[in-house]
């Protein structure tokens, strides 16, 4: 959970995940229970800022609702004018198993990115493959700085 101060921990972009967000020709959101500045800045130093339409967060929701409230999909998929007939298009990356399964709820193509959260979930590789569509690894190719 890296917020504001991402500079701290990231030193270089990371082109492995630039090329894989190049190749995905889908209109590509952040959607984030976080500031859109912190997001922001972490995107920027991924240095794949360029590749998104719009960055929705805690802002947006006027901190009024968050992940994995129905409204704030709701919210957001109104504010990218989706319409319900549309969401199983939607392909959903998320590491937070209780935001996934609105997701999967809403019809959603679900890609699981395991992390920490999953283990504070108290979630198995093998629960998540029965219940969703993909369970990836995290990958994050930039380079850490020193601590």
């Amino acid at each position: 959970y890296v917020r504001k101060g991402a500079s701290k921990y990231f030193s270089t972009p990371d082109v492995e995940l630039r090329t894989f967000l190049q190749s995905l020709h889908q209109r590509k959101v952040i959607f984030t229970n976080a500031p859109e500045e912190s997001a922001k800045e972490i995107l920027t130093l991924l240095g794949v800022d360029d590749l998104f339409e719009a960055v929705l967060g805690s802002d947006f929701l006027q901190n009024q609702v968050c992940k994995p409230e129905k409204k704030a999909f709701q919210m957001v998929l109104d504010h990218l004018n989706v319409k319900p007939s549309n969401y199983h298009r939607v392909c959903y990356f998320e590491d937070s198993y209780k935001n996934m399964c609105m997701g999967k709820e809403l019809g959603f193509k679900t890609v699981f990115v395991k992390s920490t959260t999953m283990d504070q979930e108290g979630r198995s590789r093998s629960d998540l493959l029965r219940l969703f569509d993909a369970v990836v690894d995290k990958k994050v190719g930039m380079s850490l700085r020193q601590q």
